[in-house]
């Protein structure tokens, strides 16, 4: 099963096309493709083109632009690189005519990242014929997939308006910027829709709806769930995954692009109510399903089943903030801490126990279980760090 990293993980989308007028994923290699321009207008060189999947800024060796949906190589303009001469970069990439003369619906997409912080900006702009038509604007203002100087993920538009009935169409992706940061795009694609409604909305397979006792999987850095399934409307093509822990099932976050199946993994609480719902794209429009809810298991460690009670022990202060005192009248051989993850924290032998003091003070702030070991006995029970 694929894991899903959730908030940051948008997948190129695949819808019923028509008639294709643009589809380019510049896998031909590092070179600008037959029929594209790269072309500066002013201060700052062009496009480059790049193989890595490698985000600036993100750390070296990332491969955040295939988290992004991107695939083999792929354009990039990386201002920050360029360093700062008080002078604009102006620069675009731009594709070969195309022919929409006979058409009544055209659409475009792409997937892409820019970080446009510090007066960077992308321009997606269309010929209509005669002139240059913006279709969108990334920048610090008018970005909204992240933080107001950052924007990712698939990208559709409609461009009915601006090109169907234009035999002579392009479209183009232009930079400008001063010592900004970069823009890179995958897949951009002008088609024609086929699709004459919104798809149906979809319906909850697993988890059910109301389900309770949610199994998740701690053993790894970050819990993960079982996988999420849904029922399609028959022309569905793409899929938003919306979670949270409001009723509206939003505060959490969106997957744009989520693949039917597939787990998520983020941070899942035991004995917690999560809401989820569907949003079902085709080239026509999209449709919401209903908000769906599902409850997780409880911590299977505080399960009075998983310890051997016995009154020969007891511990106190609980909450306790430095030391913890273990009473009883047996000889300690040995006490073991573990948090919720199931990970050992602290481990005391008999000599190292004086006067059957815990000192926990290092703990972070939480729930953990000790364990107390004598010859004879064993005895699992919970206290609160605080």
């Amino acid at each position: 099963m694929k894991k899903i990293t959730f908030l940051f993980l948008f997948l190129t989308a695949s819808f019923a096309f028509g008639q294709v007028l643009i589809d380019e994923n510049f896998d031909a290699g590092l070179s600008t493709p037959a029929g594209w321009s790269n072309i500066e207008l002013a201060n700052g060189g062009v496009w480059s083109f790049d193989n890595t999947g490698e985000a600036p800024g993100f750390g070296a060796g990332n491969v955040v632009l295939y988290d992004q949906g991107f695939s083999g190589s792929y354009p990039i303009f990386d201002s920050d690189a360029l360093g700062d001469d008080g002078e604009a970069e102006d620069t675009y990439l731009e594709s070969p005519t195309f022919d929409a003369s006979a058409l009544t619906d055209v659409q475009l997409t792409f997937n892409h990242v820019i970080r446009a912080e510090i007066g960077g900006n992308g321009f997606v702009e269309v010929f209509d014929g005669t002139a240059w038509v913006q279709v969108a604007l990334f920048n610090s203002t008018n970005n909204t997939s992240g933080a107001n100087d950052l924007d990712f993920g698939f990208k559709s538009y409609n461009v009915s308006a601006q090109l169907a009935g234009v035999s002579n169409a392009k479209v183009r992706f232009r930079w400008v910027g001063d010592w900004s940061y970069f823009w890179a795009f995958d897949n951009v694609k002008v088609f024609s829709c086929t699709e004459t409604t919104a798809p149906t909305a979809a319906t909850a397979t697993t988890p059910a709806n109301g389900a309770t006792n949610v199994a998740i999987d701690v053993t790894g850095t970050t819990p993960l769930i079982t996988p999420f399934n849904w029922t399609p409307g028959p022309s569905a093509t793409v899929f938003n995954l919306s979670l949270g822990t409001d009723p509206a099932g939003t505060n959490i976050g969106t997957i744009n692009g989520a693949t039917n199946g597939n787990g998520i993994t983020y941070n899942w609480a035991y004995d917690t109510t999560y809401y989820w719902s569907i949003e079902s794209f085709n080239c026509f429009g999209s449709t919401a399903s209903a908000v769906w809810s599902f409850t997780t298991e409880t911590d299977p460690a505080l399960s009075t089943d998983e310890f051997t009670l016995d009154n020969s022990f007891s511990i106190y202060p609980n909450p306790a903030k430095d030391v913890i005192t273990i009473k009883t009248d047996l000889a300690i051989e040995s006490v073991e801490i573990y948090n919720q993850l199931g990970q050992l924290v602290i481990n005391r032998k008999g000599a190292d126990i004086t006067e059957n003091l815990i000192n926990v003070a290092s703990l972070n702030n939480g729930i953990y279980l000790m364990t107390i070991n004598t010859q004879d006995k064993k005895q699992t029970l919970k206290f609160v760090k605080e």
